[in-house]
């Protein structure tokens, strides 16, 4: 458990708050990051959270958008997915991969194949590819995805 002090946006109050659960290896990387900037921990975690916030309001709205413009089909929250060549050609618009554990694709799916029918995966926790398929063209199309595995 951390306390440290935080401002307010609104009305620059300060107020003290506890993390519970935080890293103490990350805090002391921001500890270290606040000495060397001259900032306080507090303003850096306040401004790391401000992005990481603002990354996804906008990851949210980005997806939106297609989704209302119809642009693409969501598939989301399911823990395990395993996903072939037949899966992906059988869709008509590109797919977005949201909120799962683990995502899987099959020997049989192709770059072109990820290129033309993946347009998203989004917070996934670990993503398996056939060596065929370039990690870093997932990686392109990948936010808040942990891990990017290739199969052997």
């Amino acid at each position: 458990m951390i306390n440290m002090s935080t401002s307010g946006e609104e009305n620059n109050e300060r107020k003290t708050v506890t993390i519970r659960g935080l890293s103490t290896d990350i805090y002391d990387r921001v500890s270290r990051l606040a000495k060397e900037t001259g900032a306080t921990v507090g303003e850096v975690v306040n401004d790391a959270l401000k992005r990481y916030i603002a990354t996804l309001e906008n990851i949210s709205r980005t997806i939106d958008n297609m989704i209302r413009s119809g642009d693409v089909v969501m598939i989301s929250g399911v823990s395990s997915l395993t996903v072939t060549k037949v899966d992906l050609e059988s869709l008509d618009k590109p797919v977005v991969f949201k909120d799962m554990d683990e995502l899987i694709f099959t020997d049989d799916v192709t770059n072109e194949l990820i290129k033309s029918k993946v347009a998203k995966i989004v917070n996934v926790n670990t993503v398996y590819v056939p060596k065929s398929v370039s990690t870093l063209l997932i990686a392109s199309k990948s936010e808040l995805v942990k891990k990017i595995v290739p199969r052997q």
